[in-house]
């Protein structure tokens, strides 16, 4: 019995040490395709249009601005430096409630302008799966490591010479396939208000992605990439 438990504590360890090495490279590899300035110019547009969007009590984002949250430190990157995926971390501040959440968040460069919108769906954090007390939400800290090791690991693979690289098809999953729409068989609710039928397949996807983004900016002297949410 012993040596069973023994041979379960250290596989994992084993688990934990390479989801860390893991969450590194993801971070590592981000900063590296996007470029380290640009990459933290990106992430205060996003925080500034989270506050402004919060500050001003959109419906769509009352479950943020209702609790507390944080935006996620990563932010991931496709090879092509037009679409982004990061996670919203979402404590649950009432009484009574015994689950946080991690909420999906995503930006689109259109026309060399970032956009940001929600999508993707959420993973619901339940309290008692991590700690004793279910009263107390889930640290921030817990939080971004259930994002990174449940929600972002699939930004990066293994090529054939066992390197870690940017997994292009993890951006396909997100902005492309179920909840957006289908290119090949454009609905009337996808193409009347544009007043067009799509014939091409970016276009098509970029005119959804503004659409979840207001498609409105709003300016301000720190950030000229702030929209109007529905």
């Amino acid at each position: 019995m012993a040596l069973i438990l023994l041979t379960a504590s250290m596989a994992c360890y084993q688990q934990e040490r390479n989801n860390s090495k893991r969450n590194h490279k993801i971070l590592e590899i981000s900063e590296t395709t996007i470029g380290k300035q640009e990459y933290n110019v990106i992430r205060q547009q996003v925080l500034d249009s989270l506050n402004t969007w919060c500050s001003a009590k959109l419906p769509g984002y009352r479950s943020m601005w209702s609790y507390r949250y944080q935006l996620d430190s990563t932010l991931c990157f496709n090879t092509e430096k037009d679409r982004m995926v990061t996670a919203i971390l979402v404590q649950c501040t009432e009484t009574d409630c015994e689950s946080d959440d991690v909420q999906y968040f995503y930006g689109a460069k259109i026309k060399n302008q970032w956009y940001f919108f929600r999508g993707g769906g959420t993973m619901i954090v339940i309290r008692e799966h991590y700690q004793k007390d279910i009263h107390t939400p889930v640290s921030f800290e817990k939080l971004h490591e259930l994002a990174m090791d449940e929600m972002l690991r699939g930004y990066i693979k293994r090529n054939k010479d066992g390197e870690w690289e940017v997994n292009d098809a993890f951006f396909t999953a997100h902005f492309e396939d179920s909840g957006w729409g289908n290119f090949e068989k454009q609905k009337p609710r996808d193409t009347l208000p544009n007043g067009k039928h799509f014939t091409d397949k970016k276009a098509y996807f970029e005119s959804l992605y503004l659409r979840a983004a207001g498609a409105s900016p709003l300016q301000n002297d720190k950030n000229k990439t702030l929209l109007k949410s529905k």
